[in-house]
């Protein structure tokens, strides 16, 4: 700082160099903060070095044939900024993500994008394991700021595109708590029975999860409005047609609804706007406390909200053994991959495929009957 100086917050130069006045700007300026300042003041000593080269070699008022564009090196906030109202706003579960965003955002919002090194996201990761946070909530909040750096990797306009991703090559932490609980039928009677005892409003909603398959947000919206009657090879049955703007897939859909569930919903004594309600009339967005309910009453597998969708593709398929295919439509998935992921077998199937035990002693081969 022997040859530069602060004017307000624009760097100055006050060595004299022949041609140039004794003081002149360096056309750089800082927002204020002690890493700007020093940044800056660091790219002032390189400009005046750079000054003192051209003009001992006579260079010093030659004009550049091509203009050089600013490197482009914005706050990390922006480029968060850019993916939530450019993207995440825009899906369904937006609101909900936003909380794993807004830790990366409280960590590394003030610095520049550039200036985030791995060893950095290596801290920040132990830090807040140190702090008692969980594997699958550090990686969560990891990959959501992994995805604000490939988002602005992948901007159209190449003013806002930023080529720079430290988290390149890294990979989510070992050891996530992965659940694989699965929610038998005869549990899910068994919780059922409880809670239309007990509660009998969220029952109702609980016996639709089961019996759509369903995401919980997606069927708590469901109108009488939606629900008709059709007939199909002459027979009538009664579907829900969902809008696109319920769909998680934004796509019109149509559900057909089970006897069991019609029976139930058609002994209600409303038939407009939404057909699951809670004691204030509203659709169901909370249930911790029925989970903690359950969880009380019959310890860690009485199962929650979101074990309904995962049960019940997995008896559809490996009990009742029908086609995965058409399951996947019922359930409202639209890959194969998350699919499967629901799709868990009990040790008794897997022994099926080595020890299999027909009813009966005989096996039959290509029609014929061997005893």
């Amino acid at each position: 700082m022997k040859y530069l100086f602060w004017r307000g917050k624009s760097l100055y130069c006050r060595y004299p160099i022949k041609g140039y006045p004794e003081r002149y700007p360096l056309g750089l300026h800082s927002t204020g903060s002690k890493t700007d300042l020093a940044k800056c003041e660091r790219l002032g000593e390189q400009k005046l070095a750079e000054l003192r080269v051209n003009a001992a070699n006579g260079k010093l008022f030659e004009k550049k044939l091509v203009k050089e564009e600013p490197v482009r090196n914005p706050k990390f906030w922006r480029l968060v900024g850019r993916y939530w109202f450019y993207h995440l706003r825009f899906t369904k579960s937006g609101q909900t993500e936003r909380y794993h965003l807004l830790h990366c955002l409280r960590k590394f919002g003030m610095r520049y994008a550039n200036e985030i090194y791995r060893e950095d996201i290596e801290l920040w990761r132990n830090e807040m394991k140190s702090a008692g946070s969980s594997i699958n909530a550090i990686n969560n909040r990891y990959s959501y700021m992994r995805a604000v750096y490939v988002y602005a990797n992948g901007e159209n306009n190449p003013a806002s595109r930023f080529d720079y991703n430290p988290m390149r090559g890294m990979k989510a932490l070992p050891g996530a708590n992965i659940r694989t609980f699965v929610l038998t039928k005869e549990k899910f009677e068994r919780n059922y029975a409880y809670l239309n005892n007990r509660y009998p409003r969220f029952a109702l909603f609980y016996l639709a999860l089961w019996e759509t398959g369903r995401r919980p947000r997606e069927v708590a919206q469901y109108e009488w409005e939606m629900a008709r009657e059709v007939a199909i090879d002459g027979i009538p049955v009664h579907i829900i047609s969902i809008p696109p703007t319920i769909a998680k897939t934004c796509e019109p859909d149509t559900l057909p609804i089970s006897d069991r569930l019609w029976r139930e919903i058609s002994q209600l004594a409303y038939r407009h706007g939404l057909i699951f309600r809670n004691r204030k009339g509203l659709r169901w967005r909370q249930w911790s406390c029925h989970k903690a309910n359950l969880e009380r009453k019959f310890g860690a597998d009485g199962g929650w909200v979101r074990d309904c969708r995962r049960g019940m593709i997995t008896h559809k398929c490996e009990v009742e053994g029908f086609d995965p295919k058409h399951v996947q439509a019922v359930s409202g998935h639209r890959s194969q991959s998350v699919f499967n992921r629901y799709r868990i077998g009990s040790l008794a199937n897997v022994l099926k495929v080595v020890n299999p035990r027909p009813n009966s002693g005989q096996i039959e081969v290509f029609g014929l009957k061997s005893g």
